[in-house]
């Protein structure tokens, strides 16, 4: 799935951002075309919940998942104000989208490129993942449970939400934006 809507998205990017077709509802309207089926697929991935939660447990164990799965979104965007300040012409000043110079069309493109890429590698953690319902049921009965793994967990979530929502908040405010660590250029003094 998030190699085909990255296909997806593609094309309508690129030819964007190099003024193939200059048009928003060109941008934008491809959205349309995955957002629906993304939605019904969160609903099917998910059903490997019931097969890994003990009875009784399961709303505890999908209302986990489903926080994790919906923090990735802020994460990313608070390590994406970071990374993506690093380009330059900058990608947050306005001047720029307005001058809109062929060498700051290919400073956005190469910030999609990056984007794009990270979620090629991402994709390789599917492996991780069972194949199948026996498979999830095998490794739920012979693989072992361990408190460490539980506190790592808790401990590298609170981690995450902490992040994203301190960094989410210092873009916000315009006395906070210019931050470095929120991805600023660096405040004035």
């Amino acid at each position: 799935m998030c190699i085909r809507d990255s296909l997806l998205d593609m094309p309508f990017t690129y030819m964007t951002v190099f003024d193939v077709v200059r048009n928003q509802y060109f941008y934008l309207g491809e959205t349309l075309l995955y957002e629906l089926p993304s939605a019904a697929n969160f609903v099917v991935a998910t059903f490997h919940i019931v097969e890994m939660a003990d009875p009784g447990n399961e709303g505890l164990v999908y209302g986990l998942l489903t926080t994790i799965s919906n923090l990735g979104g802020p994460f990313a965007r608070a390590i994406g104000n970071q990374v993506f300040s690093l380009f330059s012409p900058n990608l947050s000043d306005d001047s720029n989208y307005e001058t809109d110079s062929p060498a700051f069309r290919q400073t956005v493109a190469n910030s999609f490129t990056l984007t794009y890429f990270l979620v090629f590698v991402s994709c390789l953690f599917i492996w991780f993942l069972p194949n199948q319902k026996d498979e999830a049921q095998w490794r739920k009965a012979n693989w072992g449970s361990q408190k460490a793994f539980a506190y790592i967990t808790v401990l590298v979530v609170g981690f995450a939400l902490i992040y994203a929502c301190t960094m989410n908040f210092l873009v916000m405010f315009p006395s906070t934006m210019c931050l470095k660590i929120a991805g600023g250029e660096g405040c004035e003094e």
